[in-house]
């Protein structure tokens, strides 16, 4: 069985020796080198070109795991990059994956998983950790749908007058119903419905009504 040639980043040398302890122990793994920073990764991926996968804490001095992973993808595309750490952070999730990572998982993340994780990653697949790609789906479908709500508010400013008027245009009240309920001529309600025509952009009563209904403005 081919094993896969892995390399370690962790600027906390206590976690990377438990980390480099835990994954000695599976058969189909052998670790190449550690570093304490990504420069430092870098340098020995010079050096050590036949590494598969590169395990990337995120938050590291010199160089964190978010650069270090875009350096790796731009000089070494055929490595893989495993995110690593402490915190379910969506905003650097995110980042390490736009950078180029293939997977992410947690540090409190137990053998068993870290395992899986690093074959199906070495083997072209993307990995996430269950409590992560939780996160995330939930985060998707919460911006989803204020993108949603957003697309049904009103992108133009308009009066309370107008949204008075547009509102009994939208119920087929004419202008001079209109005026009357208002105390205005119904010259000046004729006004108000060329002006608001023009600023949402339609040509009569009925564009009126369906942009108040899409809007829920009705």
């Amino acid at each position: 069985m081919t094993k896969i040639r892995v390399m370690l980043a962790d600027d906390h040398q206590m976690f990377l020796d438990g980390l480099h302890s835990l994954l000695s122990q599976i058969e189909n793994l052998e670790i190449l080198g550690t570093a304490n920073h990504g420069k430092q990764l870098l340098d020995k991926l010079q050096l050590n070109t036949r590494c598969d996968v590169a395990i990337v804490d995120i938050h590291m001095p010199v160089m964190d795991g978010i650069e270090t992973t875009r350096q790796i993808k731009q000089h070494f595309p055929a490595i893989k990059v495993l995110a690593l750490t402490m915190n379910n952070e969506l905003d650097a999730i995110r980042e390490m994956l736009d950078a180029g990572a293939s997977g992410y998982i947690l540090k409190n993340t137990g053998k068993a998983e870290l395992e899986i994780a690093i074959d199906k990653v070495a083997n072209g697949e993307f990995y996430l950790s269950q409590s992560v790609g939780q996160q995330l789906a939930q985060d998707f479908f919460i911006s989803k749908k204020k993108t949603q709500e957003n697309q049904n508010t009103p992108t133009v400013l308009l009066t309370e007058r107008e949204l008075e008027i547009m509102r009994m245009i939208a119920m087929e009240q004419t202008n001079f119903e209109i005026a009357e309920k208002l105390f205005i001529s119904p010259k000046t309600v004729e006004t108000h419905r060329k002006n608001l025509m023009k600023k949402i952009g339609v040509k009569n009563s009925l564009g009126i009504y369906k942009y108040a209904t899409k809007h829920h403005l009705i």
